[in-house]
């Protein structure tokens, strides 16, 4: 996009229990920009009749809304009491004079500006005349803590998607649980993460002996959402799916993958699991398997456990043709059946049945066209 800003308009349809549909429009103002790494943010008006929601309340609601982007990304909010706040937040009603007017209840709830040299760039309202309300019924009004976080989303950067489990969702979809333990859908991790990065990989010290993705062979690599991931030592680089890579800096495998061991100094082998797109890790003599970036309970545990050779993977990859795994160590292959949970029958065979195969074989994937 250019500099020029570009105007979003969504009109979306809300099912509201039991049968009642209620029309939703968010206004957006879109620029290519995102904030520094220090932001300020100032709660400039306050709900005016509600009785549930305190001044106290609502600048907590609001902080906790901003922190769930910022414990996982280099960004850091605080408040300040001064007219200079990077995003000035709102509850006001009809025409108040930033172009885009609220229309009453049940219409437009909220809506926020996307960073940029705007003004108003950052700014979040949210309309006034809406029943307001925290740990009610889904029932009973707009959950505010819920609606901030999808509107601080949009003031740093993130548009709206169709992704199920999205904060970002065009629409309200009612409250998110307690603000102090919610936590975002791998969705919007991964969309944040790609416009600024992770808090561990974009520092400096972090990065003193990461090696160099030029020079280096890989130990791994393996497509995951679509995405290819590539492993050296205790390091990965991460290419989107238009093949550009998501930071020049590596990011330090056990802290995106939380559950492996701290001391991990490589892995073997990675792919995500058909059917349940589970992503499995190997290394020497036992596996691990994540759901999205967290570890399932009762791993790691030995790779036996897929009736393979004691002496552990060079690679591993899942091929389209048939949805079956294959796994590779030394000159021979082994192909595993992840829906029954087993190894197929006539297993190990000779690697040389796949021709133009390297005798000693780092790793395999397939790549986003299916080869």
């Amino acid at each position: 996009f250019s500099n020029q800003h570009l105007l979003i308009r969504f009109k979306l349809m809300l099912l509201i229990p039991p049968m009642c549909f209620v029309t939703f429009l968010f206004y957006l103002i879109f620029c290519n920009s995102s904030f520094s790494s220090l932001s300020s943010l100032r709660v400039r008006t306050f709900p005016k009749d509600s009785a549930l929601l305190g001044r106290d309340t609502v600048r907590a609601l609001m902080y906790y809304a901003l922190k769930v982007w910022s414990d996982i990304a280099p960004l850091n909010f605080h408040e300040v009491a001064g007219s200079d706040a990077d995003i000035q937040i709102d509850f006001t009603k009809a025409d108040h004079d930033d172009g885009y007017p609220f229309d009453g209840p049940g219409g437009t709830v909220a809506h926020a500006f996307f960073p940029g040299e705007r003004f108003t760039a950052g700014d979040t309202h949210f309309d006034d005349d809406e029943a307001w309300t925290f740990r009610s019924p889904d029932s009973h009004g707009m959950d505010l803590f819920a609606v901030a976080v999808h509107e601080f989303g949009h003031a740093i950067g993130l548009v709206h998607t169709s992704a199920m489990e999205s904060i970002m969702r065009p629409y309200y979809q009612g409250p998110v649980g307690d603000p102090l333990k919610y936590d975002l859908p791998y969705e919007d991790k991964v969309r944040v993460w790609q416009l600024y990065g992770t808090r561990e990989y974009l520092s400096p010290v972090l990065a003193r002996d990461a090696p160099d993705r030029c020079t280096s062979h890989f130990d791994a690599v393996a497509q995951i959402r679509g995405e290819a991931f590539f492993f050296k030592g205790k390091y990965f680089w991460r290419l989107t799916r238009e093949r550009h890579l998501v930071s020049l800096r590596p990011a330090q495998i056990h802290r995106f993958w939380r559950g492996l061991p701290p001391n991990l100094d490589s892995v073997d082998a990675v792919y995500e699991r058909p059917g349940d797109h589970k992503i499995v890790f190997f290394k020497g003599l036992k596996y691990w398997v994540f759901k999205d970036n967290n570890v399932e309970e009762g791993y790691p545990r030995p790779i036996s456990d897929f009736g393979l050779p004691s002496d552990g993977v060079d690679a591993a990859f899942v091929w389209l043709h048939n949805d079956k795994t294959y796994f590779f160590k030394d000159n021979q292959y082994w192909r595993y059946d992840d829906h029954l949970r087993r190894m197929d029958l006539g297993y190990p065979k000779d690697s040389t049945l796949w021709k133009g195969l390297p005798t000693h074989l780092d790793d395999a994937m397939r790549w986003s066209d299916g080869e």
